[in-house]
């Protein structure tokens, strides 16, 4: 009998302990949903079998770019004030210093009922010889990541990481439209002109030098084709867009044919590293009429506190209406509204912005002609929209210069800027005048501009240098540094070099003479085969001048405080299916008056010349992959400042792959 209860109680405890285990493995499938971080595991010693699957999909795409950049430079040049600071006599760079990434993967996946996430993984390498705190962290052999705690340990990957942030997406119908929203990261919108966009300006550049983003085409002549038969070539979202983070609300089919777009979060001129409060709101409700007409609302606002507490702020107002009416052939656009900027230093109230544009409508091969006019108060300051700030000094919660982390400055020219024929500013009104022909083979983009102060600015003068410009901003590596070169007189910016002008022409410090722009631009594309291979031919001509009084066409004589003209060519011819040859020409010349910054070497003012010569080829070396090779011969001399000038070549390296 006793033998029979051992038994019993034997089996009862034997099979307690198996439905013990049993109800513990139930739980694992929930468990393993819990963050790795805060839980931990029992040990069960049993694995599940099988894990639910999601009903919904992933993609992976993106690309690999290698990029190298090979200087020689044969003669010194001053960078900054400090002590022998010049550019290096060689130098092999690996990788952008824009911080583009040489492996960019985008990630999206679709969820069950229609709505959809997605996020860039960006990947750097950078290959300097060394590591230190510019280029990532290194991380010792004892704090290398736990495989078992993977997420609590110091990562490995200091150059890896999201790109843009996280967005997730969604749409749905109701019975008052359709809508859809987009949350997280970085999105690529645009609103209008006065309000929330970049400048596309009229497709007038030249293309030896490739821009990161640029695509590749499906063959190898297929990118200077499309430049040829459409003006313009393939972009990337950001073409005409802002950088914007937060909740974006689109709504079509609503209503009374109304669409609507509202968002709620940062702007480039909101994010950053503070800490402090700030923001930006704004939308657009638009009312579509029949044909190409309609009428919206549009605004921007933003918000940025100077301290934690919220008690002080500065930021902007714009509101619009904006319109397009299409009737008899003859499409007219406007843009008409307020604006004001307020800071603890500044607040003048609301000023008027606007711009009106009137062309007749492309119909085949006829000429196109369009006039715009525009007018933007000084008392207008809106570094979101398209035109540039030159009348107000704003405000900034950090002395940090601009380009360096952490900073809050813009990385934008302050002054009266020499700009492009259809470039706005405020401060500023002007008319434009458009035309694009076509005589047989040869396509004609030409324009001219004029256009003057509201009032009298400050007593500088800005300008670029188109010839070399992406050569020498690459000078400055990894920040966007002000008041720099053998003068002080250069500002690095984003691919490009500006240059400051001081005048001489106020009275007692206060600047009493107003200045008037002109810019003139001549596009010329030419296509032709030879035996059988496509060539391509395009030529770009400009002139940009300011001056004290008002005049029709670009100023040619000293009465100009500034005259600068370039002229730049390019040819492309396919040699083979696989190969196609690319040159490159450019000159430019710079002028400056005795009322512009005299020499005190020379005593006389600017008097610059620029030279750029390149050839090069894309290869074609399979599905997808292209490599690039540009070669360049560049030189730049001021008779009139002996140490503004350098001289070299360069040799770019760039291999894409898209997957």
């Amino acid at each position: 009998m006793k033998r029979i209860t051992i038994l019993l109680i034997a089996l009862s405890s034997s099979m307690h302990s198996l439905i013990a285990q049993s109800e513990s493995v139930t739980r694992v499938a929930p468990l393993l949903l819990r963050d790795t971080t805060t839980y931990t595991f029992p040990s069960l010693g049993l694995t599940p079998n099988e894990f639910k699957k999601s009903k919904g999909s992933v993609q992976v795409n993106g690309f690999y770019r290698f990029f190298a950049t090979y200087t020689r430079q044969m003669m010194p040049y001053t960078l900054t004030a400090a002590p022998g600071d010049t550019v290096l006599p060689r130098s092999l760079f690996i990788g952008d210093d824009a911080q583009l990434p040489n492996l960019l993967l985008n990630v999206s996946g679709q969820m069950p009922g229609g709505s959809s996430w997605g996020f860039d993984v960006r990947m750097f390498q950078f290959l300097n010889g060394s590591i230190g705190p510019s280029y990532g962290r290194q991380v010792p052999d004892s704090l290398r990541p736990d495989i078992q705690y993977p997420l609590g340990s110091v990562p490995l990957g200091g150059n890896l990481g999201a790109m843009l942030g996280m967005n997730l997406y969604g749409n749905f119908k109701t019975n008052f439209g359709t809508w859809s929203t987009t949350v997280g990261g970085i999105q690529w919108l645009a609103i209008s002109d006065m309000t929330f966009a970049s400048w596309k300006g009229y497709n007038r550049f030249m293309l030896f030098e490739r821009n990161p983003w640029d695509p590749m085409g499906t063959t190898v002549s297929n990118r200077y084709k499309q430049y040829y038969d459409q003006g313009s070539i393939d972009q990337d979202a950001r073409w005409g867009n802002r950088a914007f983070q937060g909740v974006v609300v689109n709504g079509s089919q609503l209503p009374g044919n109304l669409t609507c777009t509202l968002m709620a979060g940062k702007t480039e001129q909101n994010g950053g590293f503070s800490q402090v409060p700030n923001y930006a709101y704004g939308g657009r409700i638009k009312k579509n009429f029949k044909g190409n007409s309609f009428l919206s609302v549009n605004s921007i606002s933003t918000r940025n506190f100077t301290d934690s507490l919220a008690l002080e702020q500065f930021g902007l107002n714009v509101i619009t209406t904006e319109f397009q009416y299409e009737q008899f052939g003859v499409l007219l656009k406007g843009e008409l509204g307020m604006g004001d900027y307020f800071s603890p230093q500044h607040n003048e109230g609301w000023g008027e912005v606007m711009q009106l544009k009137a062309s007749n409508v492309m119909k085949g091969d006829k000429p196109v002609v369009e006039l715009h006019y525009f007018r933007i108060s000084p008392k207008v300051v809106n570094n979101n929209g398209v035109y540039w700030n030159t009348a107000v000094r704003e405000y900034t919660v950090n002395d940090i210069p601009a380009g360096s982390v952490g900073s809050s400055s813009l990385l934008l020219p302050f002054g009266s800027s020499v700009t492009r024929v259809g470039q706005m500013t405020n401060n500023r009104q002007g008319l434009n005048l458009n035309v694009q022909a076509k005589v047989q083979r040869l396509k004609i983009s030409a324009g001219i501009g004029a256009s003057a102060e509201i009032n009298p600015a400050a007593a500088v003068i800005t300008v670029g240098h188109p010839v070399n410009q992406f050569t020498r901003s690459r000078f400055w590596r990894w920040n966007f540094p002000a008041n720099v070169g053998p003068y002080g007189r250069y500002s690095d910016v984003y691919r490009d070099v500006y240059e400051t002008v001081k005048l001489s022409d106020d009275s007692a410090g206060v600047v009493v003479n107003k200045k008037f722009f002109n810019a003139a631009e001549v596009q010329l594309k030419y296509e032709h085969d030879i035996a059988g291979h496509e060539s391509y031919f395009f030529a770009l001509l400009q002139a940009n001048t300011c001056s004290r009084d008002l005049s029709a066409l670009p100023v040619t004589n000293e009465e100009a405080y500034v005259r600068q003209y370039a002229s730049e060519i390019e040819w492309y011819f396919r040699i083979t299916p696989k190969f196609m040859f690319n040159a490159y020409a450019g000159i430019e010349r710079t002028l400056g008056n005795y009322l512009t910054e005299i020499s005190e070497e020379t005593f006389r003012p600017l008097n610059q010349f620029g030279k750029g010569f390149g050839v090069g080829g894309d290869i074609d070396l399979g599905k997808n992959t292209r490599l690039y090779l540009r070669h360049r011969w560049y030189s730049f001399e001021d008779t009139s400042f002996p140490l503004d000038a350098f001289k070299g070549r360069e040799l770019v390296v760039e291999l894409k792959a898209f997957f």
